[in-house]
């Protein structure tokens, strides 16, 4: 009897295409000088990039061919959903001038990349945030080329915190994948497996401190009020409502240097996806379809 066919996304690989996004977010490190500040930003990354670690691995995405029979069952119905996810997860960390401009991070030589911050320049607390967490992340990945890549460090945190949010943006929906699906419970308790690698009193308070800066600013993001806002590239947003499972994206993808726009009245309900800005015709194809 044949093998099944590990599931893909036209002609990408879904393993592939995942195991990349999950690679992607080892590109960014610290700068030389930073704060606090800048530490609860990196944990929030790597929380991220926990939540993304588990929604694979509880739908066994990585082994081609066996992947979890819910998936396989709802993949038809499912793919262009986690295809305009992890695309556009892969495509905001590969596009290097959007990065720095938009991002607020710096590209690293060789020789930075080698050893952005020596030890002992990390607090205690994210040292072993960032030593314990990514290294049971990375003994559960296969394939891992990060050494390969471009580096980056962070240069600005307030738009470092816009990556943030759009990375959340497309994780959640991956996780609502995961309830329509009803394995959300079990990617929740994969990712507190996870957390739970943290044994150290200061480095659970940090992980506490931005568990609670990330759900304020998913909270932010579910309802604005009337005061106008004003987002990346000079656009405003005033009165925007999300609701359901609809997701607002705000700010520009893969296009610099447009003209500024005022967003009026948003109302996003049920699955709908929403850019309040300007997108390239590639972006747009990778994101709508």
């Amino acid at each position: 009897m044949a093998e099944a066919a590990g599931l893909a996304i036209g002609t990408i690989g879904l393993a592939g295409l995942f195991t990349a996004c999950v690679e992607c977010v080892d590109y960014i490190s610290l700068g030389r000088n930073h704060g606090k500040d800048f530490e609860i930003s990196m944990t929030k990354l790597i929380l991220l990039k926990a939540r993304l670690s588990a929604w694979g691995e509880s739908l066994l995405v990585t082994q081609e061919g066996q992947e979890t029979p819910a998936l396989r069952e709802h993949w038809l119905a499912e793919q262009d959903n986690v295809g305009r996810c992890l695309i556009s997860i892969k495509t905001m960390f590969e596009d290097g001038s959007q990065l720095e401009s938009r991002y607020g991070l710096e590209r690293l030589s060789t020789d930075q990349s080698l050893s952005v911050i020596p030890q002992g320049q990390k607090s205690k607390p994210f040292q072993q945030i960032e030593d314990k967490l990514k290294l049971r992340i990375h003994s559960r990945q296969e394939h891992t080329s990060v050494s390969k890549k471009t580096r980056w460090a962070i240069r600005d945190k307030k738009k470092f915190d816009s990556l943030l949010a759009d990375l959340a943006f497309f994780i959640d929906g991956l996780e609502d994948l995961s309830d329509r699906i009803q394995v959300l419970d079990l990617q929740r308790r994969l990712l507190e497996t996870h957390i739970q690698a943290i044994t150290d009193v200061n480095s659970i308070r940090m992980l506490e401190d931005a568990s609670t800066q990330a759900q304020a600013d998913s909270s932010s993001q579910e309802s604005r009020d009337k005061t106008p806002s004003k987002g990346t590239h000079g656009h405003t947003y005033i009165d925007t409502i999300i609701k359901d499972r609809a997701r607002v994206l705000n700010g520009n993808l893969g296009l610099q240097g447009q003209s500024s726009h005022s967003y009026h009245g948003t109302q996003a309900y049920d699955d709908v996806r929403v850019v309040q800005g300007d997108m390239s015709n590639e972006a747009a194809r990778d994101f709508f379809k």
